[in-house]
């Protein structure tokens, strides 16, 4: 009886490690140097353009890993995206939202073609907006 208790007690403070870790923000780290120079020419700003489409797959790579990690997630989250110069100088932090169409789309597969699409271009316009 008291090693059954012991062990349900052990399985529930796994649990509960288990749940804080799901807890933590869900941030990604980007480093760039495009993200902080002036953008006055045509040239930089197809530069820091062309570098920012990168940006939306890693948060997708992000955001299917988390769910991945935490398949009880149902509702819209945000992912805050950290631009950070490379001398650690400067960072600009711009929060993703991740909306329950995705979260469903990713989770049962079911659309994730059209979805995934619709993600990285929203994803790629909040970034572009915020930066």
């Amino acid at each position: 009886m008291k090693k059954s208790l012991l062990i349900v007690l052990l399985f529930l403070a796994f649990e509960l490690s288990a749940q804080i870790n799901f807890l933590t923000p869900y941030e990604i780290t980007i480093e760039s140097e495009l993200a902080f120079a002036p953008a006055i020419e045509d040239l930089d700003q197809m530069r820091l353009s062309f570098e920012a489409q990168k940006w939306p797959i890693d948060v997708l790579r992000y955001a299917l890993a988390r769910l991945k990690q935490n398949p009880y997630i149902v509702a819209a989250f945000f992912i805050e995206v950290s631009i950070v110069h490379p001398d650690q100088s400067k960072k600009i932090i711009i929060p993703v939202p991740v909306n329950e169409r995705y979260i469903r789309a990713f989770k049962t597969e079911e659309g994730f073609n059209e979805n995934y699409v619709d993600f990285l271009s929203d994803t790629y316009e909040w970034i572009l907006d915020g930066l």
